[in-house]
């Protein structure tokens, strides 16, 4: 492949090699070939070392065509080993040298803008890599076209116009064309083009396309491969589509879906769904499946689209909010490393948040606090490794104001295994009582973040199931934070004392405890020292509310909820989510055919909770495996009852609200089901 790369090194230095003789031990002239060697093997570990000593020789003539090669070969191994903000730049500007002598080397160049397309199609830059890729092919001839080809078939298979299904069939054209050609990458084009097809709605060409690919491939064996596992979830989207989902079933059980992984696949840290609307183009009804390729560490490596009913900006919208989601190590470990390279997920977009968590109005005050104050913080508010970032950054600086206000963050959103996530904590408790704090940080953010990292660390030891300072009690979930409430620094600040107060009560209250804690929202809502219309104030008024109509006092419950100050739209949006009373969590809640094939997975579900209890407009936002779960998780939520609550009008007590119903088959047969309340931030 680099041949001619070898050959125009040795006719640019001919100095370096002696007339008729061997090129002497660590030459130029062989540090150049050892490099271009573990280039072509995409080695990178071994090139770079190369490549940088190069770089820097001064043999190497700077602004000629080997300097601007061996710029665009480091630049492409530096995006290659996850180091893009450093490589992408080395090989645009390597590129750029090179393409006037693209005749001489049309290799490099081309495997340069393959590379940039790569890029661009990572960051979801449709016209930037379809621009790249169409530049190298322009340059390749006959089999080199191959991967070119491939990578263009991928970005367009959601543009509606041939180019795709144009794209593999010449890459299936050249591969016919060997004398010999091979059965794997005959079946990889096959599979390229039933899943386009797939996606125009062309469902019987599909068929035809992925069933060649099944054949070329050794057909349902029990050993697989990835390649194996995408292609027979493919054969299950058509099945699913033409309504035989007996077929389904058998190829998604023979791709390995539903079975090992799943468990801990549906226990992410982070798993937002693409908001619904004008920023994303994406409606209610809009529906893809997206394949994952997830680290050990719980990141996202790559996320891809391969079936939707929508256009390239469609189809990207799911695949970019995948590729946020994230989990914790210890979970991520747990997977098999064969799922976590093949797991595929159906995804739909969220018509809007579940609600107020109590936690917000404080965290929303320490970054206030942070903007006015000058410090550079992360912009996006869950990305827990930049804020891991800003906070060591700060410490190492000595800029104690800057750490305290990120770990405050961090500590809702770490995703690191528990014992870092306590060690920053305590570290953020023992900053916010540093008498040597900078006067620049006034209490109330002190004693707000002693409020959040107290709570994070609460959750974190009842998780663990780990003792903490005091048991949990009827009315107190969190004895700790009821204390803190009463320490003299917390009790003269309202929004640390009430946000305390609020986040110690258990969502569900019993016995003696619905009594006392009756009198800490009472005490909440008509806290003189938080404005009328706080959100802490509403969230206690909407719960008395709750309570007043639910034993009759119609009355005091309008009253109450006229206190808030909230239309009835937008008490849907930010009131506190209603205890859940009553769901069919028992093995008849198990599809019976699912059951037979063993399979297992989740559904995260968005729905509105109405007024008396009732769910409404339940609908899968993701679900593992597609399809499978769906409709017995709509069921399920459908005839779930909450704790009633009051509007004026009748109409959602919380609207969007989102569970996830765990689908598992233990030993006793029993459907598993967490019901869980999406993290506010």
């Amino acid at each position: 492949m680099r041949h001619q790369s070898t050959l125009l090194f040795l006719a640019l230095f001919p100095a370096t090699i002696a007339s008729a003789q061997p090129a002497p031990s660590n030459s130029l002239q062989q540090r150049f070939d050892a490099a271009t060697a573990a280039y072509d093997k995409n080695d990178c570990a071994a090139a770079l070392p190369l490549l940088d000593a190069l770089a820097t020789d001064p043999h190497v003539k700077p602004g000629s065509l080997p300097a601007a090669m061996i710029m665009a070969h480091r630049g492409a191994c530096q995006v290659r080993t996850g180091q893009a903000d450093t490589g992408e730049p080395l090989l645009v500007a390597g590129l750029a040298a090179m393409r006037p002598h693209a005749t001489e080397v049309a290799l490099d160049v081309a495997d340069a803008e393959n590379v940039l397309g790569t890029v661009a199609a990572s960051r979801w830059d449709h016209d930037g890599a379809l621009a790249h890729f169409d530049a190298a092919l322009a340059l390749q001839r006959d089999q080199a076209r191959g991967g070119t080809l491939q990578r263009i078939a991928l970005l367009t298979a959601f543009d509606g116009d041939n180019r795709a299904i144009d794209a593999a069939n010449e890459g299936l054209r050249l591969e016919m064309a060997k004398p010999k050609p091979a059965k794997t990458m005959l079946a990889q084009w096959h599979m390229l083009l039933g899943r386009t097809l797939l996606n125009r709605g062309q469902i019987k060409a599909a068929k035809a396309e992925l069933d060649t690919a099944l054949d070329l491939s050794g057909g349902l064996r029990d050993q697989i491969s990835a390649f194996d596992s995408g292609l027979r979830q493919d054969l299950a989207q058509a099945a699913l589509l033409t309504k035989r989902t007996e077929d389904a079933r058998r190829y998604m059980a023979y791709s390995g879906a539903g079975h090992a992984g799943g468990t801990n696949f549906g226990s992410a840290a982070t798993m937002e769904a693409p908001d619904c609307g004008a920023e994303t183009g994406l409606t209610p009804d809009d529906m893809a499946v997206v394949q994952l390729v997830i680290s050990q560490s719980g990141d996202v490596l790559a996320s891809e689209t391969v079936y939707s009913v929508g256009n390239y900006a469609k189809a990207s919208a799911f695949a970019r909010a995948a590729a946020n989601w994230r989990w914790k190590p210890e979970d991520a470990a747990k997977m098999p490393t064969f799922f976590r390279a093949t797991a595929r997920v159906e995804l739909r977009c969220t018509r809007g948040d579940g609600g107020l968590a109590p936690n917000a109005p404080a965290r929303d005050a320490i970054l206030a606090w942070a903007h006015q104050a000058g410090l550079t913080l992360p912009a996006e508010k869950d990305a827990w490794s930049s804020w891991l970032k800003t906070a060591e950054s700060a410490r190492q600086s000595g800029n104690a104001a800057a750490e305290l206000a990120a770990r405050a963050i961090l500590g809702d959103i770490d995703l690191r295994p528990e014992a870092d996530e306590l060690a920053s904590i305590d570290r953020g408790l023992a900053l916010a009582q540093d008498a040597s704090l900078p006067l620049s940080v006034p209490p109330s953010v002190r004693n707000a973040a002693r409020v959040l990292l107290v709570w994070d660390r609460a959750t974190i030891l009842k998780r663990r199931k780990l003792p903490s300072s005091a048991p949990a009690r009827d009315d107190v979930e969190f004895p700790v934070l009821q204390a803190l409430a009463a320490e003299p620094a917390i009790a003269a600040d309202p929004l640390a004392r009430n946000t305390s107060l609020l986040l110690a009560l258990p969502r569900r209250r019993s016995g003696s405890g619905k009594a006392a804690a009756s009198a800490i929202l009472q005490r909440v809502a008509s806290d003189s020292g938080l404005p009328d219309h706080h959100p802490l104030r509403q969230f206690a008024l909407l719960q008395l509310a709750n309570d007043a109509a639910d034993k009759g006092r119609l009355d005091e419950a309008q009253r109450l909820f006229a206190e808030t100050g909230l239309n009835q739209e937008q008490c849907a949006l930010i009131g506190p989510k209603p205890a859940l009373q009553a769901i069919n969590d028992s093995f008849t809640a198990f599809p019976e055919e699912a059951a037979q094939w063993g399979f297992e997975g989740w559904v995260h579900s968005e729905y509105d909770i109405l007024a008396d209890g009732r769910t409404a407009g339940v609908r899968a936002l993701a679900s593992y495996p597609p399809f499978v779960f769906d409709q017995a998780a709509e069921k399920m939520l459908a005839g779930a009852r909450y704790q009633a609550s009051y509007r004026p009008q009748n109409g959602a007590a919380c609207s969007a609200n989102r569970e996830t119903i765990r689908f598992a088959l233990p030993d006793n047969a029993m459907v598993a089901t967490e019901i869980k309340r999406k993290k506010k931030t």
